[in-house]
């Protein structure tokens, strides 16, 4: 791992601990582009900012002034969730506040933790009423993906969801029967808010990491929240429910990994006793969570990741069979999102056309992954392979 990333990790590691992390003598802008790529720039400014250095001197200004406007603009930002959460209270309509909102308040400093949107969850049933309050507010409504509907308006971004968890991380577990049943965790925190309890939300933060790992992958960010997570909840989290629950949904062993890291990274102790990884796997992992940006999309190859889906698991690599699973999904792949498909397999060439218009605006990024899919050396499948057997996905 180049010394970039590995002093973005040291910064980060401070920053949770609140200590100096120490000179640096490495490129200043590959590191602040690695940062950018990982949304962690503006805990890199605050570090600048509090523990000055003749290393940094050239870029404190430019770093302090990207601080304090990601300060302003997500405080900003925090603001206008908690306006918009007294009107859906006034609406009665039920929301549950998860993720980034709930996560930033364990951070040192909580403006400092970005995020593009801010979601929340609210029951099927309330879809149309919150739709028509985000109408009558302004906002514009930029995506309907039958579980989620994107608004904005200025700085502001939202992802109301009425499933949390619309895709199976793997073939190991029912996930979204699991998360179908999150309204029943819910804990009421005031009008008509909710939260999930500490252990729920570790589990889908968790799940949710594991889903974006069968993707693309996850950036540092994420681990950087479970890190915050375990430290606030110290000694409070019931470990008996966690692990019963993380057996149901076949996450051990990927847990097992993502307290590792944290471990290794951040020096955050693991809630309970873990199981030793060799340290070659653990290295290969670090460096492909940072090679991949914050949802693991910059740099990696889409290609590369839809045949290692594909010929994971008969371990034979079909570039024309892939290719087609691409371009014509089955309709158990893609009815969470075209939720007429429910029932009704046979409309499945239909839904296809549709997606074809519905991602028009991608389809040049579609157009580099067939010929990746096509081209892709079958040594960087089996590299890719290898790592996700040994985190157990």
């Amino acid at each position: 791992m180049h010394k970039e990333a590995q002093y973005l990790l040291k910064i980060l590691k401070s920053f949770i601990h609140q200590e100096d992390p120490g000179v640096f003598y490495g490129d200043w802008k590959k590191l602040i582009r690695l940062a950018g790529v990982h949304s962690v720039t503006s805990i890199v400014g605050y570090t600048v900012m509090t523990y000055p250095n003749d290393s940094n001197r050239e870029y404190s200004d430019i770093l302090r002034k990207q601080c304090l406007e990601s300060i302003g603009a997500f405080s900003q930002k925090a603001e206008c969730m908690k306006a918009l959460m007294e009107q859906l209270n006034d609406r009665q309509i039920d929301h549950l506040v998860f993720k980034g909102f709930i996560v930033r308040d364990y951070y040192p400093v909580p403006e400092l933790r970005t995020f593009g949107d801010i979601d929340f969850l609210i029951p099927l049933n309330m879809r149309k009423k919150a739709d028509e309050l985000m109408m009558e507010l302004g906002y514009q409504r930029e995506a309907d993906w039958e579980p989620v509907f994107s608004y904005r308006k200025g700085l502001e971004h939202y992802e109301i969801h009425t499933d949390v968890m619309e895709v199976d991380v793997s073939s190991k577990a029912n996930y979204k029967e699991y998360f179908s049943h999150t309204w029943e965790r819910a804990k009421l925190l005031e009008g008509r808010t909710f939260v999930l309890s500490p252990e729920d939300h570790l589990i889908y933060l968790l799940t949710h990491i594991a889903k974006h790992i069968n993707g693309s992958g996850a950036g540092i960010r994420m681990y950087l929240d479970i890190a915050v997570f375990l430290q606030h909840f110290q000694g409070q989290l019931n470990l008996e429910y966690l692990k019963q629950e993380l057996e149901k949904l076949k996450l051990i062993d990927f847990t097992n990994m993502v307290f590792t890291l944290v471990k290794t990274i951040f020096q955050i102790e693991s809630p309970w006793e873990l199981r030793q990884i060799d340290s070659s796997v653990v290295d290969d992992y670090v460096e492909f969570t940072m090679s991949g940006g914050v949802f693991g999309r910059a740099g990696r190859d889409a290609g590369l990741i839809a045949l290692k889906n594909e010929s994971r698991e008969d371990g034979e690599l079909s570039r024309g069979r892939t290719l087609r699973k691409r371009l014509f999904p089955s309709a158990a792949s893609i009815e969470s999102r075209y939720t007429y498909l429910q029932g009704k397999h046979w409309l499945l060439p239909f839904a296809w056309v549709h997606r074809i218009f519905k991602t028009r605006s991608t389809w040049g990024e579609h157009s580099k992954e067939a010929k990746s899919i096509m081209n892709t050396d079958k040594e960087k499948v089996e590299k890719l392979q290898r790592i996700y057997k040994e985190i157990g996905m």
